[in-house]
């Protein structure tokens, strides 16, 4: 078959408009962390082919892109504007109109950029009016203009450092601190936000408020072990479980989200294959395939020369915390993925086939070691590559770090 089909929860479908239709060709945008550039790209679902449609001047290196919901239902449109970090000298939020021709993505429309305290790592529209950032020591809740998508004024700055606000004038506020301090943010179905935190080794989770947009911290939990460092978190599509993956230890981690936002440790499960040296990997990111059913985790080697790996484990939701999650299937990855090695779903559509046929999700992978995007296969079964490309080579000669892509048809 040649698309996803039967609509579910995904990271960009969730909250957003779906189209009944599934489109032939689905379209991604990747940013860099080394060059000035977005890249829309198109892979074929017929010919199983990607390519590179356009790269486009940006503000500088972008290092996490998110898609934002439309608000016109009658545009029938799953998303029409991308928000993104940036490794520029000035540390700024900045935003695009996704500007499409019929089913063809045109090009992107510069909505304009706000600055911020420090380097954000992470950024996530928790509703088609509030943008949410993370990254060091500061996160940042910024309103969204509900008919442009532009990022408007600063609702709340949030404060990660232990010492609170006396410490924020003294501390690193450049991509540094990325490697020691808060790194993502992501909000639930039921408004609660969850900051994972590498340097408190903490997940800290805080309640939305609908209305104001800001959070407010209901509790802290911390990890199995000390030095684990928590990257990335994300929670199940109806609220009760948190997933996240340790950046120094390469694992992942079940919680259950109990009363009063208290995270049950439920299990702890390895990215890396029994034999490996964790020391030589960095945990990267963490996803939920679109029906909810798989999850997904990546890690990068240390060094160019290790390898990094794509870890499917099925979700069982049973009392027995030990077979929560079953491991499925691994996949490595054909070099270590630099900074990168970060995976994302497309969207699904509300097609509907034949009982006899498999379910095919589709994702892609960032490769920022040699600048590779690749799309994968998920049948349930086996995970596969099935379309790579690499981004053209700078200048210099050297290659464009492939950092965030995301699908935005």
């Amino acid at each position: 078959m040649s698309c996803s089909n039967t609509a579910g929860p995904s990271s960009l479908a969730r909250d957003g408009i779906s189209s009944t239709s599934c489109p032939r060709h689905r379209h991604l945008i990747s940013g860099t962390f080394n060059s000035n550039l977005m890249h829309i790209l198109s892979f074929d679902t017929l010919t199983r082919t990607l390519s590179l449609l356009s790269s486009l001047p940006a503000y500088g290196p972008h290092s996490f892109l998110t898609a934002g919901r439309t608000v016109d239902v009658e545009s029938n449109r799953l998303v029409d504007t991308v928000y993104a970090t940036t490794w520029a000298e000035e540390k700024e939020l900045c935003a695009w109109k996704l500007d499409w021709q019929g089913e063809d993505l045109n090009g992107l429309k510069w909505l304009g950029n706000v600055p911020i305290t420090a380097t954000s790592s992470y950024v996530h529209p928790g509703s088609s009016r509030f943008l949410y950032s993370a990254g060091g020591p500061t996160g940042e809740v910024h309103s969204i203009d509900q008919a442009t998508g532009a990022i408007q004024e600063k609702v709340q700055e949030i404060i990660f450092l232990k010492e609170g606000e006396k410490a924020l004038p003294k501390a690193d506020k450049t991509r540094v601190a990325l490697r020691y301090g808060a790194h993502n943010v992501d909000i639930g179905q039921n408004k609660l936000a969850f900051i994972a935190d590498v340097g408190r080794n903490s997940i800290l989770t805080y309640k939305q408020d609908s209305e104001t947009g800001m959070l407010h911290l209901l509790t802290e939990t911390f990890m199995v072990s000390e030095g684990d460092g928590p990257r990335h978190v994300v929670p199940s599509p109806d609220g009760q479980y948190v997933y996240s993956v340790t950046e120094h230890t390469s694992f992942v981690d079940v919680y259950h989200v109990g009363k009063g936002a208290h995270l049950e440790h439920l299990q702890r499960v390895s990215i890396l294959p029994s034999s490996s040296d964790i020391h030589q990997y960095r945990g990267d990111t963490v996803r939920l395939s679109p029906d909810g059913q798989y999850l997904f985790a990546t890690t990068r080697g240390k060094n160019a020369s290790t390898k990094g790996f794509v870890k499917v484990w099925q979700i069982n939701h049973v009392e027995s915390s030990k077979d929560f999650l079953q491991e499925r299937y691994t996949h490595a990855t054909r070099n270590s993925g630099g900074k990168a090695n970060a995976i994302e779903f497309a969207p699904r559509y509300g097609t509907k086939v034949e009982s006899s046929e498999k379910t095919v999700d589709y994702a892609v992978l960032t490769d920022d070691q040699e600048g590779y995007i690749t799309v994968l296969e998920w049948d349930g079964e086996d995970l596969k590559e099935i379309s790579t490309i690499r981004l053209p080579l700078l200048d210099d000669g050297q290659s464009q770090g492939a950092s965030q892509a995301i699908w935005v048809s």
